[in-house]
């Protein structure tokens, strides 16, 4: 955990390089490289903004447990599936629970905007995304986010989910057709329409 932590803090000086196991580097290297990308799918998947960098770390010390079982290659399918399970279970917990939109929520990623108002463009299309990804199931919504949002393949998609291809083929083309009718339909309410 000590090399997770000081890794994404941005210091390396927990132990010098030369002692550190080829564990910890494979531990490191996992972490820099998908820390953002699983954040911001945990977010996606409507784990609440207040949880998920807990949500994260936790994604991160199931990685750092089973790390030898881990095929060299197959890092990131681990850690989406493993986010898959988190985001549930944490889903689960605040089910019942009403949680403020935290205003200064900087959502799924940072930005870099040249004025206020671009910024503020940014963060309202993010709510709106948000917003648009609750209306999906649980399944559809995991199976659109990857498909979408993180660019992953079918045949990746059911790797990550442990289901058959056609079986995720169907839940992202399902996300994909309810996303789009949820989307029309408030760009209707926008619109004055009903």
């Amino acid at each position: 955990m000590t090399v997770i932590s000081s890794s994404l803090a941005g210091s390396e000086t927990t132990l010098p390089r030369a002692a550190r196991s080829h564990a910890e580097d494979r531990q490191h290297e996992v972490a820099t490289a998908h820390f953002a990308s699983v954040w911001r799918f945990l977010r996606t998947l409507g784990v609440p903004s207040n949880a998920v960098d807990d949500a994260t770390q936790e994604v991160f010390l199931v990685v750092a447990r089973k790390l030898e079982k881990i095929r060299p290659g197959c890092e990131k399918s681990f850690l989406f599936s493993t986010a898959v399970l988190v985001a549930r279970h944490l889903r689960r917990k605040y089910r019942h629970e009403e949680l403020a939109v935290d205003p200064d929520d900087e959502s799924l990623e940072p930005t870099h905007d040249a004025t206020p108002e671009d910024s503020l463009g940014k963060k309202e299309e993010q709510d709106l995304l948000l917003v648009l990804l609750e209306g999906l199931t649980d399944e559809l919504r995991t199976a659109f986010v990857l498909s979408e949002i993180e660019g992953q393949s079918v045949p990746e998609i059911a790797a990550v989910l442990g289901v058959p291809v056609g079986t995720a083929a169907s839940r992202v083309r399902r996300g994909r057709d309810k996303f789009e009718e949820r989307l029309k339909r408030m760009q209707m309410r926008m619109r004055g329409g009903r």
